[in-house]
């Protein structure tokens, strides 16, 4: 694997200086800019597209935090660490519950408005694996409305839109900038730190609640820049999206079944624990599709509550109604799909990486507060944490930098562009190889597989000119798979169907390194 995918030498493009670059404007992102921008830092924020068209804003359910009266940080603790099946970083986990938990009170302090009953007081949900109702939301778009929040208090100015990262710049092992690139012009930013807030990679999988086709890419950016990548073959499949023909994979909530609607197949009945963890319900869906039967979610036990559905859940109300299904609530096919990247660039709670200046958060890090899988909610909990944390490590980092102009140049020689109808099929191609072999459920040989074609498409693509972004999501299918074919065991959302139990020597994390993708098992 090349250090740089692109022809290009820095010093004949425009160049631009700040003290910090956040690529991404999720809720991760937002979080790390309110709090550099509070504590007086220069920075600017790359985003491929408008702000609001991010995963983070899709999120439904809700903010996890132990608020309520009955609930704690040591229970929530006790929780998350269950989930993780033993791969849980236990000290991380205690940042994220304690101080997430500050967090919380902070954004209600200053405004954020959670839905309340009747008597003033902050309702709280229950979704998988929680012992408590701890969730809070606003109705069934949190992640949209704690995203707007943050935004707010940003300037136009701090944003630069509609930017394609295509090569993040090193220099003995140290960051110094990137170049980026728009339909009209390619420049040079030049920084004393980096944090990479893009997201996940679960559109790798032809099946996903991703908002993004393409994903992942910024990871593989980071890879080859020297950053480690951590326990990348954990991917969460959310086990209810809706599923009919020629339509996306949209999420349903599953605050939806905390509230009481339940799964059952086509002679309506229940075969698993609505609110098991979810590589469990989701397996357990999965089996039933295998058998021939479909999966639906039955709504009906809300309305027998009283809950009224568009009220409390106005996201699934609207996309029920666009898809003629308010007459048939007790009957909504449901079906897993790739949701949640639980692997990613190895980082601290205050997002440090390997590689001096370059710093991660949210989704597209791995701090091993999910352990082997992610706990429901814990996701938005740990953007607004760990992006308040990362702010400070970015600005203590800061202080002590200067920003360094340095001419890079790389030459490739290709034999020919690779057309739009090709790039199309390479990128379908790999999203069933990805959905149908390094899917829910694994084994050996279909790992095999999957490592040997991806292998054969990287050969295929790097003869020619292509979109960077492909050459850097093969890789990183291909770490994925290496780290799935390597981890011979099961454990939480790694499923291997020869190896279907936990094995103690693999109670480690899985690391990938930049040295012909070594993967090396550590425990920390």
């Amino acid at each position: 694997m090349d250090r740089y995918f692109t022809n290009f030498n820095t010093k004949d493009f425009p160049s631009e200086k700040v003290d910090t670059i956040i690529v991404g404007a999720g809720i991760a992102g937002l979080s790390v800019a309110n709090k550099l921008k509070e504590l007086g830092s220069k920075f600017i924020i790359l985003t491929k597209k408008n702000v609001g068209i991010s995963n983070s804003f899709l999120a439904q359910g809700g903010l996890a935090a132990a608020i309520g009266k009955d609930d704690s940080p040591e229970l929530h603790f006790k929780d998350t660490i269950n989930a993780g099946k033993g791969l849980c970083i236990e000290k991380n986990v205690e940042i994220l519950v304690e101080e997430g938990l500050e967090r919380v009170v902070d954004l209600i302090n200053n405004g954020l408005e959670f839905d309340k009953d009747e008597k003033g007081y902050i309702k709280l949900t229950r979704e998988a694996a929680h012992s408590k109702r701890r969730v809070l939301h606003v109705k069934d778009k949190t992640g949209k409305e704690i995203g707007k929040f943050l935004y707010k208090n940003l300037d136009n100015k701090y944003f630069e839109t509609n930017f394609y990262l295509e090569e993040i710049l090193t220099e003995d092992n140290k960051f110094v900038g990137v170049i980026v690139s728009n339909k009209k012009e390619k420049k040079v930013i030049y920084a004393k730190s980096l944090v990479i807030a893009s997201g996940g990679y679960s559109p790798l999988f032809k099946r996903n609640t991703s908002t993004y086709n393409i994903g992942g890419d910024v990871i593989l950016k980071a890879f080859r820049a020297g950053c480690r990548l951590k326990d990348i073959e954990f991917i969460q499949f959310h086990p209810t999206a809706l599923n009919l023909p020629h339509t996306p994979a949209y999420l349903i909530t599953e605050a939806i079944r905390g509230e009481g609607a339940i799964l059952i197949d086509e002679k309506g009945n229940r075969f698993t624990n609505e609110l098991a963890p979810r590589d469990e319900v989701a397996r357990a869906i999965f089996e039933k599709e295998k058998e021939g039967s479909k999966v639906f979610l039955n709504l009906k036990p809300l309305i027998e509550k009283g809950i009224n559905l568009e009220e409390r859940f106005p996201t699934i109300y609207s996309l029920l109604k666009e898809y003629n299904l308010l007459d048939s609530i007790d009957k909504v096919p449901v079906s897993p799909a790739a949701h949640f990247s639980i692997g990613g660039i190895e980082a601290n709670p205050s997002g440090k990486t390997n590689v001096e200046g370059i710093f991660a958060v949210g989704e597209a890090s791995c701090s091993g507060v999910h352990g082997a899988n992610r706990l429901a909610s814990n996701s938005l909990l740990e953007c607004i944490t760990f992006g308040s944390k990362t702010a400070y490590g970015v600005y203590l980092y800061n202080m002590y930098q200067k920003i360094k102009e340095i001419n890079i140049s790389n030459k490739i020689k290709y034999k020919k562009d690779l057309t739009d109808n090709k790039k199309e099929e390479i990128i379908y191609t790999l999203k069933n190889l990805m959905w149908n072999k390094v899917g829910l459920i694994r084994d050996r040989e279909s790992l095999k597989l999957a490592l040997k074609s991806i292998e054969n498409l990287i050969e295929d693509v790097q003869n020619h000119f292509s979109p960077v972004y492909i050459l850097d999501i093969l890789y990183l299918s291909k770490a994925v798979t290496l780290s799935a074919l390597n981890r011979e065991e099961s454990r939480g959302v790694h499923y291997r169907q020869d190896f279907k139990s936990p094995r103690e020597e693999f109670k480690k994390h899985s690391i990938i390194e930049n040295k012909n993708f070594e993967i090396k098992l550590e425990v920390n």
